[in-house]
């Protein structure tokens, strides 16, 4: 339900949008749709009673809701359009107030820290593949809901800085943006390289549930590393390259806007 009030508010601003001064384009809008269907693929199939009887299955439910779905929600540029789809007692009441509270705006400056942003996107991460607390949720619903949420959280806030989705224009440049994408690639592969290489079962709460296929708990455990491991460092690097373009496109803009007319 919450997916689908997020869709429809996307829908209504952009009917409501009349003159937009950032336009939103058909690859945005279908990479917004995307993300939103990965979400509700990762929540609400099969894949999440899966991951909570194989680890390589949890692994991919955390790569689309922490790494690919809020990548995609980001490129369709989706503040404005919901924005204005919100109703204007939400917009005029809740939003705007909460906007120009100076401790909101603190907070918002801090959490958009390329620094915080990053720190807090891998320290999510490690703190779920610690063993307790992995096994705790997968005993325990709302410790499994917390998982999801604070992982997904997360990615969307680590994108939002590195993104930068219209109108939103961060004050940090394209490069260290890129930095922070290559930063993230080491502990990425050391965690994974050290899931997918241990010669034990980490994740012991997997030990005590019904095992669908016919694969040890040793070789599901290595499938899982290498879906934390390989996957994560390929979306670091083509969201670098992501950035990159979108560096040289302002870069390009900036010098014809200089240019002085013939």
């Amino acid at each position: 339900l919450l997916l689908l009030a997020f869709a429809y508010l996307y829908l209504k601003g952009l009917s409501n949008w009349d003159r937009p001064s950032h336009p939103i384009s058909r690859w945005q809008k279908a990479s917004f749709f995307t993300g939103i269907f990965l979400i509700f693929i990762a929540l609400q199939s099969p894949l999440d009673n899966l991951s909570e009887h194989m680890l390589s299955f949890h692994q991919l439910q955390h790569f689309l809701l922490r790494m690919l779905a809020p990548l995609l929600v980001l490129l369709g540029a989706p503040l404005t359009p919901v924005l204005r789809g919100l109703p204007p007692w939400v917009l005029q009441g809740f939003v705007r107030p909460t906007v120009r509270h100076p401790l909101a705006r603190a907070a918002y400056d801090k959490l958009t820290n390329p620094v915080i942003s990053t720190g807090l996107f891998m320290g999510v991460l490690y703190l779920w593949q610690i063993p307790g607390g992995f096994n705790l949720a997968l005993r325990n619903e709302f410790v499994h809901a917390l998982m999801h949420i604070t992982m997904m959280s997360s990615g969307f806030i680590f994108y939002w800085a590195v993104i930068d989705p219209k109108p939103r224009h961060s004050r940090v440049h394209y490069g260290v943006r890129v930095l922070y994408l290559g930063l993230i690639v080491l502990p990425n592969t050391i965690l994974g390289a050290a899931i997918t290489f241990s010669r034990s079962i980490i994740y012991t709460g997997y030990q005590d549930v019904y095992q669908p296929f016919d694969m040890s708990l040793l070789t599901d455990q290595q499938i899982g590393g290498l879906m934390l491991w390989v996957p994560g460092d390929m979306m670091s690097i083509l969201v670098a390259g992501i950035v990159m373009i979108m560096w040289y496109e302002r870069e390009e803009a900036a010098n014809n806007a200089s240019q002085p007319a013939p």
